[in-house]
C-alpha cells in the first residue's frame, strides 16, 4: 500500500480566502478588545489593590491602638503605687518597713549612637 501526499498550493489559495474571510472581522476588532480588555482589567485591579490597602491600613491602625492600651496596662499595674497597694492590701495595711518600700529611680536617657560614632 502506497501512501501518496498530493499537495497543489493553487487548492489552498482559492480556499484559503474562503476559509479565513469570515475571520477578517476578527483581526480589525482584535486591538479594540485587547485595549478594552486591559482597560477593565487594570481598573479593576487597581480597585481591588485600593480595597486591600485600605483594609491593610484599618488593620495597623487597630494593631497599633491594641499595643497602645497594651503599653498603658503594662505601665499601670506595674507602677510603684499600685504594688504599694496590693502589698498593702495583701498585708491588711501593715506598715511597710524600709526593705520593703519600692524605690523608683529615674535614668538618664541613652546617648544616641548615630550622633556618637562619626
Amino acid at each position: 500500500m502506497k501512501f501518496q501526499l498530493t499537495f497543489s498550493f493553487q487548492k489552498i489559495k482559492g480556499s484559503y480566502k474562503d476559509f479565513f474571510f469570515p475571520l477578517y472581522p476578527v483581526v480589525f476588532l482584535a486591538p479594540f478588545y485587547f485595549l478594552f480588555y486591559f482597560l477593565v482589567w487594570q481598573g479593576l485591579e487597581t480597585a481591588r489593590l485600593k480595597r486591600l490597602i485600605h483594609e491593610k491600613n484599618t488593620e495597623k491602625e487597630e494593631l497599633v491602638r491594641k499595643n497602645d492600651e497594651l503599653k498603658i496596662g503594662i505601665v499601670s499595674y506595674t507602677s510603684a503605687e499600685r504594688i504599694e497597694a496590693l502589698y498593702r492590701k495583701t498585708y491588711q495595711y501593715l506598715p511597710i518597713s524600709l526593705g520593703n518600700r519600692i524605690i523608683t529611680i529615674e535614668l538618664p536617657r541613652e546617648p544616641n549612637l548615630k550622633d556618637t560614632i562619626h
